[in-house]
Protein backbone atom coordinates (compact mmCIF):
# COMPACT_ATOMS: atom_id res chain seq x y z
CA UNK A 1 0.00 0.00 0.00
CA UNK A 2 2.84 2.39 0.71
CA UNK A 3 4.32 1.69 -2.73
CA UNK A 4 1.01 2.54 -4.37
CA UNK A 5 0.61 5.78 -2.45
CA UNK A 6 4.20 6.84 -3.12
CA UNK A 7 3.75 6.07 -6.81
CA UNK A 8 0.56 8.12 -6.95
CA UNK A 9 2.27 11.03 -5.23
CA UNK A 10 5.15 10.92 -7.71
CA UNK A 11 2.63 10.86 -10.60
CA UNK A 12 0.95 13.98 -9.23
CA UNK A 13 4.26 15.79 -8.65
CA UNK A 14 5.51 14.95 -12.15
CA UNK A 15 8.62 16.91 -13.07
CA UNK A 16 8.13 19.66 -10.48
CA UNK A 17 11.34 19.07 -8.52
CA UNK A 18 11.01 22.26 -6.44
CA UNK A 19 8.01 21.15 -4.40
CA UNK A 20 8.60 17.39 -4.36
CA UNK A 21 10.48 17.37 -1.05
CA UNK A 22 7.71 19.32 0.65
CA UNK A 23 4.99 17.04 -0.75
CA UNK A 24 6.78 13.84 0.31
CA UNK A 25 7.59 15.32 3.72
CA UNK A 26 4.01 16.43 4.29
CA UNK A 27 2.71 13.02 3.20
CA UNK A 28 5.09 11.27 5.58
CA UNK A 29 4.12 13.53 8.47
CA UNK A 30 0.39 13.07 7.89
CA UNK A 31 0.87 9.31 7.52
CA UNK A 32 2.56 9.13 10.92
CA UNK A 33 -0.17 11.22 12.57
CA UNK A 34 -2.99 9.18 11.01
CA UNK A 35 -1.40 5.87 12.01
CA UNK A 36 -0.80 7.05 15.56
CA UNK A 37 -4.37 8.27 15.96
CA UNK A 38 -5.79 5.04 14.49
CA UNK A 39 -3.69 2.87 16.81
CA UNK A 40 -4.64 4.96 19.85
CA UNK A 41 -8.36 4.74 19.02
CA UNK A 42 -8.19 0.99 18.39
CA UNK A 43 -6.35 0.36 21.65
CA UNK A 44 -8.79 2.51 23.62
CA UNK A 45 -11.85 0.83 22.10
CA UNK A 46 -10.60 -2.74 22.37
CA UNK A 47 -8.34 -2.57 25.41
CA UNK A 48 -10.08 -5.45 27.15
CA UNK A 49 -11.35 -7.27 24.04
CA UNK A 50 -8.60 -9.44 22.57
CA UNK A 51 -10.85 -10.81 19.83
CA UNK A 52 -11.62 -7.29 18.59
CA UNK A 53 -7.92 -6.48 18.29
CA UNK A 54 -7.30 -9.75 16.44
CA UNK A 55 -10.02 -8.89 13.93
CA UNK A 56 -8.61 -5.39 13.45
CA UNK A 57 -5.02 -6.58 13.10
CA UNK A 58 -5.97 -9.35 10.67
CA UNK A 59 -8.80 -7.78 8.72
CA UNK A 60 -7.89 -4.14 8.41
CA UNK A 61 -4.83 -4.66 6.15
CA UNK A 62 -6.92 -6.83 3.82
CA UNK A 63 -9.72 -4.25 3.65
CA UNK A 64 -7.23 -1.43 3.08
CA UNK A 65 -5.51 -3.39 0.30
CA UNK A 66 -8.78 -4.02 -1.51
CA UNK A 67 -9.85 -0.37 -1.17
CA UNK A 68 -6.41 0.82 -2.32
CA UNK A 69 -6.55 -1.45 -5.36
CA UNK A 70 -10.04 -0.23 -6.19
CA UNK A 71 -9.14 3.43 -5.90
CA UNK A 72 -5.95 2.94 -7.92
CA UNK A 73 -7.86 1.15 -10.66
CA UNK A 74 -10.55 3.84 -10.64
CA UNK A 75 -7.89 6.57 -10.81
CA UNK A 76 -6.18 4.85 -13.73
CA UNK A 77 -9.45 4.49 -15.61
CA UNK A 78 -10.70 8.03 -14.95
CA UNK A 79 -7.53 10.11 -14.79
CA UNK A 80 -4.76 8.33 -16.73
CA UNK A 81 -4.74 10.90 -19.54
CA UNK A 82 -4.70 13.83 -17.12
CA UNK A 83 -1.82 12.31 -15.13
CA UNK A 84 0.09 11.64 -18.33
CA UNK A 85 -0.26 15.31 -19.33
CA UNK A 86 0.91 16.40 -15.85
CA UNK A 87 4.02 14.22 -15.95
CA UNK A 88 4.90 15.45 -19.43
CA UNK A 89 4.41 19.05 -18.39
CA UNK A 90 1.69 19.88 -20.88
Amino acid sequence: MINTSTSLISDVIGKDAESSAFVYGFYSFMDKIANGVAIKIALNLYEKDEQGLKVIMGGLPIVCSVVCFGLTFLGKVLYSEKLARLSIGG
